[in-house]
């Protein structure tokens, strides 16, 4: 099968570059012929005016579509598959591909279909006003982006794109990475039968390595240091329990730590490279999420049950499909520190308890989260909108 591989990467390394390029090297692997055409948000700040022309490219980009056309002329690909259109590629390439009878799938990461921002989160807490009867609207007058230029761009963009229904007329399979994610769409009008919930999955080999117990030692958190993320409940749950030590791996967002109240119990570690996260992972107890918004299907999650770590994450979103009750882990009252705190130290004194919840959860990526599992699900969608009479 001839796949043609589309995403604008952002400006940093993301997730979602991840994933597009784990993918990449499955379908390679599985003896797939991948074409990629890939741009990147840095291009902007080499161009003239680059912000300003940013916006209009995001409505339609005639360099892409003449990129894409010729692409489709001469590779002629069975399918093509989407990740992120913007700012650079637009949702204005989406006809031009499907007038050519080239079926269409996209990875949804986030919820910007739904949202400008992509993460139905503003003003420090969750907001699906756009949802609503004013819909895009709300991203301006929210100011969802901190700047009304940003705010006005994303709104026009997105109201462009819905009103033109760009989306919902030209792509057959929206691959959705969980049932929440999946939920919000049908409920805002999008086929049920066109969404599929394929999860993310753990890029490396899985290896059923020994744990040394001996080793371990403290408390985890890997990812942003930001606001959505819900780091003042872990750092109020660490100060409930001054005799636990807690380690924070990730970048810190510009001037975020001066809110910060970080009790001595807590270490921030900073970005990590692959490596020192493997070391991470290896001397923790168990991990915790803490985040307020919905996210899409955090990559840490797979990640750290590939290291046999019970993860206690938050009982709303997705976060419930992919931590099982007392299976895999443990679930906590959203945003509240006190209940974190409870399960924290119900679970990082009971030896026992850590290494059943952590081979359940290495067992759930193994056969679940796995490259294979993946694989998969993704050529049974491939097939299924190739050969939709089937």
């Amino acid at each position: 099968m001839k796949i043609l591989l589309i995403h604008n990467k952002y400006g940093k390394f993301s997730g979602e570059e991840a994933v597009a390029e784990a993918q990449l090297k499955v379908l390679e692997e599985n003896g797939h012929q991948v074409i990629t055409y890939f741009r990147s948000s840095e291009e902007i700040e080499t161009m003239n005016y680059g912000k300003a022309k940013a916006f209009f490219l995001a409505l339609k980009n005639n360099q892409v579509i003449n990129d894409v056309t010729k692409i489709l002329e001469t590779e002629k690909p069975d399918i093509v598959h989407i990740h992120n259109l913007y700012p650079l590629i637009s949702p204005a390439i989406l006809p031009v591909i499907k007038k050519r009878n080239i079926p269409i799938v996209m990875t949804i990461h986030n919820y910007r279909l739904l949202c400008p921002n992509g993460l139905f989160f503003t003003n420090d807490s969750i907001c699906e006003k756009c949802t609503g009867a004013l819909k895009e609207i709300n991203c301006i007058t929210n100011n969802c982006e901190g700047s009304m230029f940003k705010s006005v761009g994303y709104a026009l963009r997105n109201f462009w794109a819905r009103t033109n229904k760009q989306y919902i007329n030209n792509v057959d399979s929206f691959m959705c990475l969980t049932q929440f994610q999946k939920n919000k769409l049908v409920k805002n009008g999008f086929d049920a039968n066109k969404c599929d919930v394929i999860p993310n999955f753990y890029t490396k080999d899985i290896e059923d390595e020994d744990v040394d117990f001996s080793t371990k030692s403290y408390v985890a958190f890997a990812g942003r240091i930001s606001p959505e993320k819900g780091i003042p409940v872990l750092l109020d749950a660490a100060r409930k329990l001054p005799n636990i030590p807690f380690q924070i791996a990730g970048l810190m967002r510009a001037g975020y730590e001066k809110f910060l109240n970080v009790p001595p119990n807590v270490t921030f570690r900073g970005m990590l490279n692959s490596d020192e996260m493997e070391v991470f992972y290896k001397k923790a107890k168990f991990y915790v999420h803490t985040s307020k918004c919905y996210e899409g299907f955090a990559m840490v999650f797979p990640e750290a049950m590939s290291k046999k770590l019970p993860i206690i994450a938050p009982n709303f979103s997705f976060f419930p499909e992919a931590v099982k009750e007392e299976i895999t882990g443990l679930l906590y009252k959203q945003g509240d520190s006190n209940d974190l705190a409870n399960k924290i130290e119900s679970l990082f004194y009971n030896k026992e308890k850590i290494i059943n919840l952590g081979r359940n959860g290495f067992e759930r990526v193994s056969n679940k989260y796995d490259k294979v599992s993946y694989y998969n699900m993704v050529l049974n969608v491939y097939n299924k909108v190739i050969n939709p009479q089937k």
